[in-house]
């Protein structure tokens, strides 16, 4: 959803009269702390994904402890951007994942039913094998269950998803910094 969103900001910001270039006013501080939770969350998902060793095996058992310390960088590196407006909806909704994960044993819990109704059976699939390692199937354990994946976008929309209030919230914030600049 950020791409979108960021893609989306870009083509109404430019047809508002805005020029990309004025991004490169935006100063972010702690870039690198963002910058390094995605790399870090990316790099582990390949490991456990791409191969069978040792270190697949220590990120799959202390995957809670991992994916806490990623969300832990990203919010740091978006606390140091708090004079923002647009980073300050975007420290809320990541708090709000942030939550839904730390509360539901480090994974983002995704609704069943929001799954169905997008048509999402592969992606239902793989959650209920435990074959995607951000993410499981709410249960009756799920814990603050409105905060979870449970908004469907469905087709026709190009590229169907469950996303959160928080998902919603970054893209707001995100929305809010490339229109402000």
């Amino acid at each position: 959803m950020v791409i979108e969103t960021i893609i989306l900001s870009l083509i109404l910001g430019k047809l508002r009269g805005g020029k990309i270039k004025n991004l490169c006013n935006l100063y972010i501080s702690g870039w690198y702390l963002i910058v390094l939770s995605f790399l870090l969350e990316i790099i582990s998902i390949l490991i456990v994904s791409n191969t069978t060793g040792n270190l697949s095996k220590m990120i799959k058992e202390n995957f809670f402890y991992v994916n806490v310390s990623i969300y832990l960088l990203l919010i740091i590196g978006i606390i140091m951007n708090f004079h923002e407006e647009g980073f300050r909806v975007v420290l809320l909704g990541s708090i709000l994942n942030f939550l839904s994960i730390v509360l539901n044993e480090g994974k983002m819990p995704v609704s069943i039913k929001a799954l169905k109704y997008s048509n999402l059976y592969t992606q239902l699939a793989l959650l209920d094998e435990g074959k995607i390692m951000t993410h499981s199937l709410v249960s009756e354990a799920t814990k603050l269950h409105f905060i979870n994946d449970i908004i469907p976008i469905p087709k026709p929309y190009p590229l169907p998803k469950i996303i959160s209030i928080g998902d919603i919230l970054i893209g707001i914030g995100i929305f809010i910094i490339i229109q402000t600049y």
